[in-house]
């Protein structure tokens, strides 16, 4: 719910607007376009970050497994659970006449976190699960399926690093008993049942993406046929595109910032945490009431939101923040976002992130005040970057800075 807290709204800021013209928003022009513009800045009338609520994570491009702590965001941990199914233009498959010599588990690196350039020793175990992932049902991050206890198909530390661009886990032998069916496509889904993948909370913390969406990323099951070796072949079975595969996400904000509560005031810094864990909010309710009133017939020419990133942000920090607003109850992207030039990247020479809000503000303008946008992270189901940004009475705030004419 976009709609701000009624606590947050007794600690307006003031607006700050000024009508004259300046050499502030020249980088913010069209250089095509002829008009007399004034440049202003809205500031912020209230703002706070929130624990979010459980989202879908059902069959999307790409996943994350791993673990990470930090006295900010607390803990997180992510675990990944796929079906083992047949390739697409597989309608059935008998195995039962082959001797299976072993199986091999690979997931695609997609990236290494919090340091990318690092190598790490993580305690992976691959479990069978306990009932099947059912085919045609969205799962969300919140969601778990038990495990068979007797069904341990890896357990052992492995090494990854940057160069490493697939992670190759040999499974047990007993591996076998899961993939030796005779069965449709659709049999052999809710013969196998699935695997869970984690990485055990014992050793090196860090969290692996993983592209579920590359060819490599698959279960390898290598044979041969009867006495004969050298009659082996392989057979890829399908755990990405082509079958269901959902992350549960799991936080501990004992020892965060919001240990004491699952919202906090925006005044001096908003949190930004990916894996369905923080957002934030933020209202320039005040400036554009004040700004609408003296300025009814103003046309918004470029308008950007500059987000300043804390001091106590961490070194990697997200690729991109998108913003949403609620319109009748569904969160929608403004408008601005499904156009050239949005941006919403890191700025390193100038310490923010940007993202351009032209359209968003001129609706703002028309209808009188500003309900509230929400601040995310782009890739935020996958990718564990997260951030800090300055609140609204920080020496540096967010704000918006934008040209007009009248």
């Amino acid at each position: 719910m976009l709609a701000l807290a009624a606590a947050l709204l007794s600690a307006l800021l003031p607006c700050g607007c000024s009508d004259e013209n300046t050499d502030l928003g020249s980088s913010l022009v069209d250089p095509s376009t002829l008009y007399n513009g004034k440049t202003d800045t809205l500031y912020a009338s209230a703002a706070y970050s929130r624990i979010d609520e459980p989202l879908k994570t059902s069959s999307y491009s790409f996943g994350v497994v791993g673990n990470y702590s930090d006295a900010t965001f607390g803990s997180v941990s992510s675990v990944l659970y796929t079906q083992v199914a047949l390739k697409q233009a597989s309608t059935s498959i008998n195995i039962e006449e082959m001797t299976i010599d072993s199986v091999e588990l690979c997931l695609v690196n997609d990236g290494l976190y919090p340091d990318s350039t690092a190598t790490y020793n993580f305690h992976f175990e691959v479990m069978r699960l306990a009932e099947a992932i059912v085919s045609d049902s969205d799962y969300y991050s919140n969601n778990a399926i038990p495990v068979d206890p007797s069904a341990v198909y890896f357990d052992g530390v492995v090494s990854v690093g940057p160069t490493d661009t697939v992670v190759r886990l040999t499974l047990d032998p007993s591996v076998q008993q899961m993939l030796s069916y005779t069965a449709t496509a659709e049999e052999f889904v809710n013969l196998s049942r699935g695997l869970r993948i984690r990485i055990v909370d014992d050793g090196s913390q860090g969290m692996l993406s993983i592209n579920f969406a590359a060819v490599k990323t698959k279960l390898v099951a290598h044979y041969h046929r009867g006495d004969n070796l050298a009659d082996s072949a392989s057979y890829d079975f399908v755990i990405g595109t082509g079958a269901n595969h959902f992350t549960q996400f799991t936080h501990d904000y004992s020892t965060s910032v919001f240990a004491a509560s699952d919202s906090i005031e925006g005044s001096q810094a908003l949190y930004v945490e990916p894996l369905v864990g923080t957002s934030a909010y933020i209202s320039f309710d005040s400036a554009i009431r004040a700004f609408a009133a003296e300025h009814p017939l103003a046309v918004i020419h470029q308008a950007r939101l500059l987000m300043p990133v804390a001091s106590s942000a961490q070194p990697a920090m997200p690729d991109r923040i998108l913003a949403t607003y609620d319109l009748d109850g569904t969160e929608m992207a403004v408008p601005d976002m499904l156009l050239d030039g949005f941006d919403g990247t890191f700025h390193p020479g100038d310490g923010f992130y940007a993202l351009r809000l032209s359209r968003h503000l001129q609706h703002l303008l028309r209808q009188g005040n500003d309900p509230g946008i929400k601040l995310i992270l782009d890739s935020r189901r996958n990718s564990p970057a997260r951030v800090v940004l300055e609140g609204t009475r920080s020496a540096n705030p967010t704000k918006i800075v934008f040209t007009y004419s009248e």
